[in-house]
């Protein structure tokens, strides 16, 4: 039941049962046992030189402590069939040598195999690994005590609760280790998310800069919004990238209409009224942007009725694709057009106000006031300039190293 406490480290009880046989069994039994507890696991590794280390590491440290056991008793005229100070220091003794010349060695180990510097190594591993060798010594003083004063069925019934409490202790620290690659996994996905949509974001600027722009403002916008709501973590992250994405489609819509200067007839109309449908179209085939793609394809809907593509209203609508749409009304109002200025944060809110509860979400709407103070036509390219930083990052990423190109053997 050995616990991986650190990188190429492992943490046993085998110590324990070594210092009983130091202090019990005599010289050669007690070796025996440090030899057969240094040779327990040599069919994990890889390499005969590990296996061949380890033992000795276990057999040296068990010697030393026998010599210091034998001194300190001998000094003490500890029996070892009656509970003393003096069988109790000699027992401390053999556990700090024997833990002393463990680690000494194992420090050695690692310097000469993997050219891990003895002062890092001791430094950021050993701390938790000393407090918990130092109870392992602890609990072995107990054994001692307890077998000298009740006898070899009351350590047996001991054995039962520390065996479950390290097997727990092992599952406790597999089950850390397994959570921390998780959230290193959930991680590395957002940002491959986030990776793939500033991509998004960028090819939209090479059609049309002030729709990349207005893009990046409105996501800023919708996080905004979902910190004053306290959304979920998965909404916030779903919606800040719904903001980054609900113009996709307009990389479908003709550059004429796109950049026209003048007020947009029916058929112009027509192209752009279709992008919230191609953009969710696109993204649909991404299975990590299909909630994304819902809140897309609704960002024009409105309560009404009156929005678009499909004329849904109220509570159909979905509650992100409402936020969604709020973000992007107060941005297309604070930002200069060809066929209209920008108008002031204030101007914004209040016009925001008239709407509210018929074309867009009361709540919402009022939740937007912390991101209001950003004036939209002043916003500056940083965070587009970001997002392009963040794209070109990861092209000039090196690529990984391919699983299984090596093992690294791991001394215990």
């Amino acid at each position: 039941m050995a616990v991986e406490v650190s990188d190429r480290v492992s943490l046993t009880a085998g110590n324990l049962p070594i210092l009983l046989a130091v202090m019990y069994t005599g010289r050669l039994p007690a070796i025996l046992v440090a030899l057969l507890l240094g040779l327990w696991g040599a069919w994990r590794e890889t390499t005969r030189t590990v296996v061949v280390y380890n033992a000795a590491n276990f057999v040296v440290a068990a010697f030393l402590a026998l010599l210091a056991f034998h001194a300190a008793a001998g000094f003490f005229n500890a029996s070892l069939t009656t509970v003393s100070v003096g069988l109790l220091v000699a027992g401390a003794a053999a556990a700090v040598v024997f833990e002393a010349t463990n680690l000494a060695m194992l420090s050695l180990g690692m310097y000469v195999k993997y050219g891990k510097r003895l002062r890092a190594f001791w430094r950021e591993q050993m701390p938790p690994f000393l407090r918990s060798l130092a109870m392992l010594a602890l609990l072995g003083l107990v054994v001692v005590a307890l077998y000298a004063k009740a006898g070899i069925i009351a350590v047996v019934l001991l054995f039962v609760p520390l065996l479950a409490s390290q097997y727990m202790f092992k599952l406790l620290v597999r089950e850390k280790a397994h959570l921390a690659k998780q959230k290193e996994l959930s991680e590395q996905y957002f940002e491959m998310n986030i990776g793939l949509a500033a991509a998004m974001v960028v090819l939209l600027d090479s059609k049309d800069e002030y729709t990349a722009q207005h893009s990046a403002a409105v996501a800023m916008y919708c996080r905004d919004i979902a910190t004053a709501l306290e959304l979920p973590e998965h909404e916030a992250d779903a919606l800040h990238l719904a903001g980054l994405l609900h113009d996709l489609g307009k990389v479908g819509v003709p550059d004429a209409v796109l950049r026209k200067t003048t007020v947009l007839d029916d058929e112009d109309w027509v192209s752009i009224r279709q992008h919230p449908e191609k953009g969710a179209e696109v993204l649909s085939h991404l299975v990590a942007y299909q909630e994304v793609a819902d809140i897309v394809r609704y960002h024009h809907e409105r309560l009404d009725g009156s929005g678009y593509p499909s004329g849904i209203h109220g509570e159909s609508i979905p509650e992100l694709s409402r936020i969604l749409a709020v973000a992007d009304s107060y941005h297309a109002m604070t930002s200069d057009r060809p066929y209209h200025s920008a108008r002031s944060s204030f101007e914004a809110l209040k016009e925001l106000r008239l709407v509210a509860g018929h074309t867009l979400d009361k709540q919402y709407v009022e939740a937007s006031r912390p991101g209001a103070p950003r004036q939209g036509s002043r916003l500056p390219r940083r965070q587009l300039d970001r997002l392009q930083g963040r794209v070109r990052a990861r092209a000039h990423q090196p690529a990984p190293a391919r699983a299984g190109a090596g093992r690294r053997q791991r001394p215990r």
